[in-house]
């Protein structure tokens, strides 16, 4: 976000774009970009989509085109200890 800023205030618009994070990395991002006043080249928040499965417990809501913002405590998603557990590599 600090280079977000510093972009800004050069007058070079921003891309909201991740690689393929699963939900936690998306969730963060989307709370990130979601403090900024205008994303001029929009966003790629997709990750999640193309997993198998996810370690949590309700996944991001899609829709028309976008995701909504997790709301709720800390980053708004809930990890399922199940999963978790059951892809721990010890």
């Amino acid at each position: 976000l600090e280079l977000a800023h510093v972009a800004q205030a050069a007058g070079i618009g921003l891309y909201g774009g991740t690689l393929l994070e699963g939900t936690i990395g998306t969730a963060a991002s989307l709370h990130a970009w979601a403090t900024l006043p205008e994303l001029a080249w929009g966003t790629e928040m997709f990750g999640p989509l193309l997993l198998e499965d996810d370690i949590v417990e309700t996944p991001l809501r899609y829709h028309d085109f976008g995701v909504e913002l997790p709301t709720g405590p800390g980053l708004g998603i809930t990890l399922d200890e199940d999963k978790l557990a059951h892809y721990a590599r010890i």
